[in-house]
């Protein structure tokens, strides 16, 4: 991909890393400037894409720091070693590739470049971008409906939904239209600190805190006593289900859940609005498409029903992620499962394709595409269609798509 190149050949490598020592070698001798660093200092440094060694499931800690690198990672793994984790789900949501040793060094090299190609994707699509809350099922347009609402409001709020799903983009989102939004937003975690000065800005800013729930008994009291006194602070929690569970085991203060919940946004997982995973692959692929000035893929047929068949436990950041990594891969006209890191579905040949599955999938494809133009006018959807607008809600509701 030589619109994504670089000069530059920078690798930050995982300590522990003893396993792999041979290969730091080759890796210089290829024009790899190599730098070794652990998990919590690997976000300061400048470099095009990461390699570990994985030999049990990461704990979602280390997964943050590597997030926040904003690199494409590859994780090595030693087939001899007993695997207790799910390669396949690490791999569409975490990494970028997983490689088992030992391993040939050009297949090393090729991933990296790769690997590389992805860093600079991810980082030319995020100086142009623009936050949305993409869908067009009914779940998901109520929940624009409920941001438009609360963003105008005050005191603390609580988005819940599993990872991935969008919790901290529905929360750019609310700080964004709020009247706050001059103001820098503020992150604080319970995991890691619990800062006074961060708590005190939500008076005047949007303050996310992320795991509540490893908040100490002391810290939880005077989270408690900060918000009795400052009951219109803008604090947002964000939570994928452990409070009520700290809750239920009495591990959190019961009066704090209940003010830290009084007002809240779920956001829905991506196999609970399944209609809105091709629009959302395909959003993903023109927009990093654009960006690195690649012509646009569609999506096989293969490819669609391995998405449509697959769970996506890691939720819409998986979808992006596989999506992102299939631009890199793609070598034909079109994106196929292999290119997202999925199995094709095995679909029976014998079912009969009639003209009414064609005009049925042209009638969808037709509601995606005037839906992601005209997300909030329904009326200008419908003229664009030459229906009427009784018409268009009757095919909404056919195709499931509200």
């Amino acid at each position: 991909m030589q619109a994504v190149s670089v000069v530059s050949r920078r690798l930050l490598v995982l300590e522990p890393f003893a396993a792999c020592e041979a290969l730091i070698q080759p890796l210089q001798a290829a024009g790899w400037m190599v730098q070794r660093c652990t998990a919590e200092t690997c976000a300061g440094h400048e470099a095009d894409a990461l390699v570990l060694l994985l030999d049990q499931r990461p704990e979602r800690k280390m997964l943050k720091h590597l997030q926040r690198t904003g690199l494409a990672c590859v994780a090595l793994v030693n087939p001899q070693r007993p695997r207790l984790f799910d390669s396949e789900e690490l791999a569409g949501e975490w990494f970028f590739a997983i490689l088992s040793l030992p391993l040939e060094v050009p297949r090393l090299m090729e991933t990296l470049q790769q690997a590389q190609a992805v860093t600079r994707l991810r980082r030319l699509k995020a100086a142009r971008q623009s936050l949305q809350f993409l869908g067009n099922s009914g779940a998901v347009r109520d929940l624009r409906k409920q941001v438009d609402r609360l963003s105008r409001g005050d005191g603390p709020l609580l988005v819940s939904g599993e990872r991935g799903s969008g919790k901290h983009l529905l929360t750019h989102l609310l700080h964004l239209r709020s009247p706050r939004r001059a103001k820098a937003l503020r992150l604080m975690d319970g995991a890691e600190s619990f800062d006074d000065a961060n708590l005190a800005a939500s008076s005047a800013t949007t303050v996310v805190l992320e795991n509540a729930t490893e908040l100490p008994d002391v810290a939880q009291q005077r989270l408690l006593n900060y918000l009795l006194a400052h009951p219109r602070s803008s604090l947002v929690t964000l939570d994928r289900g452990e409070l009520m569970q700290a809750l239920q085991h009495g591990r959190f203060n019961r009066e704090l859940f209940h003010l830290l919940t009084a007002q809240q946004l779920h956001t829905p997982a991506l196999r609970e609005h399944p209609g809105d995973q091709l629009l959302l692959a395909e959003h993903f692929a023109k927009q990093h498409g654009a960006v690195i000035g690649r012509q646009y893929r569609r999506f096989s047929e293969e490819a669609i029903n391995a998405m449509t068949a697959h769970a996506w436990p890691g939720n819409v950041r998986e979808l992006r992620n596989r999506v992102v990594r299939a631009l890199v891969l793609a070598q034909g006209r079109q994106i196929l499962a292999a290119d997202l890191g999925l199995q094709p579905v095995q679909i029976d040949i014998q079912a009969p394709v009639t003209l009414e599955d064609y005009i049925l999938r042209a009638e969808r494809q037709a509601l995606n595409d005037v839906l992601g133009r005209y997300t909030h006018n329904m009326s200008q959807a419908a003229r664009t269609l030459g229906i009427s607008r009784p018409t268009f809600y009757r095919l909404l509701h056919k195709h499931r798509l509200r």
